[in-house]
């Protein structure tokens, strides 16, 4: 009836009928509020900033229903004892307060049709007996309140109107409650006294797995039930004449789902996005000070030696491949920390994966990319004696390292989102990462790569980000000092004379590196093929998003 059947590959059968009118079961899906099971809403929200990003992108069709949002949202924190916690974030709240929470958040819908999915599961006696009687009153303003529950207590009981026992897919009893128990009498299985009826009859159609003898004695049981009930029961009563359908629920268009996202991450979130920012870009910045300080003074010496010409490669692979890892494992453990709360929404039908994809890679800018931004600063002390004789060069080398980190950046976030463990999301991004830092040209000299990893040569971001450095550094250097070499005595002469140096220009220091390549069309074509692998990085996001992701296993809930 919620129209969640199809996740599972099953089929409706049978006739939908609501307000006299046969209706197929999307259509009636648009008109009754279905509260799912799972309650992993965005960690950072509050209560109310929950119930207001519900509002804002799904309302009641009907527009007399609609109106004074925030007076409804106040009355159902109220209704719901939810107003001690109103500005409490989710991650803070008690399971209750979250089940509590999500049926809020579709009450909000003002529908005439509530279908609930256990919604007491974990909470304690007193709240289940809270929130049950709440439906109750709910449901006495005509309205009907369908749930599934748990075996409730006999009190609870007592509080439900119509009973539904299903076992095996055939239904034991369908009516009133109150003839729920002369009903099972009639047909000689009375419940014994001091029982209590929901307990006792859920046993008595459950079937029994630990023994076949059992397994025999219970299939009957069951069988001989349903053929009972199926003979006795009554016809249903005529429905009369088709009366006006309920109004659809309205869900908010493109644009204004994309608004909603936005200001749910970047207003709603706050402070706690900007506490996760200021963090990696602590973190970005302690890598800064390392680097620099074990490359201090290998750029910006006045005099240089042709052994620093290593060392200038070693100082971009450590750059490219090395000092980014930290920021990248924040990626993947931010993408696991709010993949459950997505999930969630995206089932619950307040937006589409498509949507959010567009959102995360544009808030990415801000959120999960803004942590790069101290990666290009942190690199920027060791190029600034550079710039002076660069001539603009440096503002290249400041894009090709955006280039370069969106593309991790996106990596990262593509791996988390499929994988639904971050440890072995983690152990992936540094599998890709490892085998692409292959074909950088640092640790295997190009030349020298084998047959299975010689792609990585074109494929490898890490290998055009270097050698696009590597040149915009070396194609200025003119000279290079050997003042180090050792002095060699001729063997034909007496004379003593100093090794001549091997490696004097740039244009031979590229050559010694493997790294002249003169085969590419254009200056840009490093860049460009950066971009490529952003862009099949982002597609693998988008892809896996949609037909792949899965929530991170959770612990079970406990009773609180």
């Amino acid at each position: 009836m919620g129209g969640r059947h199809t996740r599972w590959g099953g089929r409706l059968r049978g006739d939908f009928l609501l307000n006299g009118n046969l209706i197929s079961p999307t259509k009636l899906s648009q008109r009754v509020a279905y509260v799912q099971q799972n309650v992993h809403f965005c960690p950072d929200t509050s209560v109310r900033q929950t119930l207001l990003l519900h509002a804002f992108l799904r309302e009641s069709g009907d527009p007399a229903r609609g109106r004074n949002v925030k007076a409804r949202i106040n009355a159902l924190i109220e209704d719901l004892g939810l107003e001690q916690v109103r500005h409490t974030r989710v991650l803070d709240l008690t399971l209750s307060e979250k089940r509590r929470l999500n049926v809020a958040c579709h009450l909000l819908l003002e529908t005439d049709v509530v279908l609930l999915d256990q919604p007491t599961r974990g909470m304690d006696i007193f709240d289940t007996f809270f929130l049950v009687e709440y439906l109750r009153q709910w449901a006495g303003r005509g309205r009907v309140v369908i749930l599934t529950i748990q075996p409730p207590t006999y009190e609870i009981f007592t509080m439900i109107s119509r009973v539904l026992l299903v076992s095996t897919g055939r239904v034991m009893y369908f009516g009133r409650r109150r003839e729920m128990l002369p009903y099972f009498a009639f047909i000689e299985y009375p419940c014994p006294a001091y029982k209590n009826p929901s307990d006792y009859y859920i046993d008595l159609v459950t079937l029994d797995d630990l023994s076949s003898e059992a397994m025999l004695e219970s299939s009957q049981r069951v069988e001989m039930l349903a053929d009972t009930f199926r003979r006795k029961q009554e016809a249903l009563s005529d429905p009369g004449s088709p009366n006006l359908l309920p109004p659809k629920t309205r869900k908010a268009n493109a644009c204004i789902t994309l608004l909603a996202l936005w200001i749910r991450a970047m207003i709603y979130q706050f402070p706690y996005n900007l506490l996760r920012w200021l963090g990696r870009s602590l973190v970005a910045a302690l890598m800064s000070v390392f680097v620099g300080l074990v490359f201090w003074d290998v750029r910006s010496a006045p005099l240089q030696q042709q052994e620093a010409v290593n060392n200038r490669l070693s100082f971009y692979y450590v750059l490219s491949v090395v000092s980014v890892w930290p920021v990248v494992l924040a990626t993947v453990a931010e993408v696991w920390r709010d993949k459950p709360s997505v999930i969630r929404d995206v089932r619950d039908g307040l937006y589409s994966r498509t949507v959010f994809v567009i959102t995360k890679m544009g808030v990415g800018g801000g959120t999960p990319g803004g942590g790069w931004r101290g990666t290009p600063g942190r690199n920027a002390a060791e190029g600034v004696e550079s710039t002076k004789r660069m001539h603009g060069a440096f503002y290249s080398y400041v894009s090709h390292v955006l280039v370069y980190l969106f593309a991790l950046n996106t990596l990262a976030i593509a791996v988390a989102t499929v994988v639904p463990s971050r440890h072995v999301a983690a152990a992936l991004v540094a599998f890709v990462m490892t085998i692409a830092a292959l074909g950088a040209g640092y640790t295997i000299h190009p030349l020298e790569l084998s047959s299975w990893s010689w792609p990585t040569l074109w494929w490898s971001p890490a290998r055009w980000f270097l050698r696009e450095l590597t040149h915009s550094d070396l194609e200025l250097a003119k000279d290079f000092a050997c003042d180090r070499n050792p002095v060699m005595k001729d063997l034909q002469s007496i004379i003593q004379r100093k090794v001549s140096c091997g490696v004097v220009t740039g244009a031979q220091a590229l050559n010694y590196l493997g790294l002249d390549e003169a085969y590419l069309p254009g200056q840009y074509y490093p860049a460009l093929l950066m971009f490529v692998f952003y862009v099949a990085c982002l597609l693998v996001f988008m892809l896996g998003f949609i037909f792949l992701a899965r929530t991170p296993k959770k612990k079970k809930y406990h009773v609180e």
